[in-house]
């Protein structure tokens, strides 16, 4: 079973870990080369808890500040971790 959780809290960015699956909706698209998306889902590549970053993908540089996204200021739109049950 998945279980789908909301993030929309400092702390709950901060329990975010590498491995951890989520599953992001953009405002604009993301070029993730030669893709184009605005949804996706991820395994986070690291929490950089010192910059308030989750870097999604190393490899293109995708990653949001999580500060930004809840102040509104991002362009990430949603995001939803998803857990085994």
């Amino acid at each position: 079973m998945i279980k789908p959780m909301a993030l929309n809290t400092t702390e709950a960015f901060e329990i975010l870990k590498k491995g951890d699956f989520v599953a992001c909706e953009f405002k604009r698209n993301i070029h993730d080369f030669p893709k184009i998306y605005r949804f996706n889902v991820f395994k986070i590549f690291q929490n950089k808890l010192d910059t308030k970053e989750i870097i999604l993908q190393k490899k293109n540089n995708v990653y949001f500040n999580y500060e930004m996204f809840l102040d509104g200021k991002s362009n990430l739109k949603n995001i939803i971790l998803i857990e085994k049950g």
